[in-house]
């Protein structure tokens, strides 16, 4: 993608960002002519996606707008569903409950910024905080949110833990001359063209 000054956002069809972010732009009022105009940060911080700060001048004098954009992560199939997860976003956002949805391509969004900071212990310890959090929790478990409403992801760790070791007790065993030698005359016994693969 050719937005860079300070980094770059990778994409699969990099002008389709462009198109919504300078979309967003617009709605804000703003003019974009030069995609240099954009500033791009990349964040060290996430897990499973690409995520980008934005910021661009306003024609409001000095100030600066933000959004962030998030790049979807490939491979997280094995924990969740990203169409139950865009939805309930998306839902989320309509409600209220964390940031705006701005915008979609593809292969991520753009979302409103938020300026935070991560609490700390001594936050967490504090009662008044504390009392809030558990309120906004209590409002947030109460949402009639879209899509399943099992848990998948303890049972699919379950699974890839399972899967690890299975291959570990594999290869240990694939290096032991014994069994080498056990599986190559077991190997002849049976002619495994005659069974069928397994999917």
């Amino acid at each position: 993608m050719a937005l860079k000054k300070n980094g770059f956002i990778p994409s699969s069809a990099p002008e389709e960002p462009k198109k919504v972010l300078v979309a967003v732009v617009s709605v804000w009022g703003d003019m974009i002519e030069d995609m240099e105009e954009f500033h791009v940060f990349p964040f060290k911080e996430a897990m499973i996606n690409e995520v980008f700060q934005i910021n661009w001048p306003t024609n409001h004098g000095d100030l600066h707008q933000k959004v962030l954009v998030r790049v979807y992560g490939k491979g997280v199939e094995v924990f969740f569903n990203r169409d139950d997860e865009i939805r309930t976003f998306e839902c989320m956002s309509e409600l209220g409950q964390g940031p705006r949805l701005l915008g979609r391509f593809s292969d991520g969004r753009i979302e409103e910024f938020i300026h935070t900071r991560t609490l700390s212990a001594a936050d967490l310890r504090d009662p008044e905080i504390s009392s809030l959090i558990a309120a906004q929790l209590r409002e947030f478990n109460n949402l009639d949110m879209p899509g399943p409403k099992n848990v998948l992801l303890w049972e699919r760790l379950r699974l890839m833990t399972l899967s690890k070791k299975l291959t570990v007790m594999d290869e240990l065993i694939s290096c032991d001359p014994l069994y080498l030698g056990k599986a190559g005359r077991e190997r002849q016994r049976f002619d495994f063209d005659d069974f069928d693969s397994v999917p």
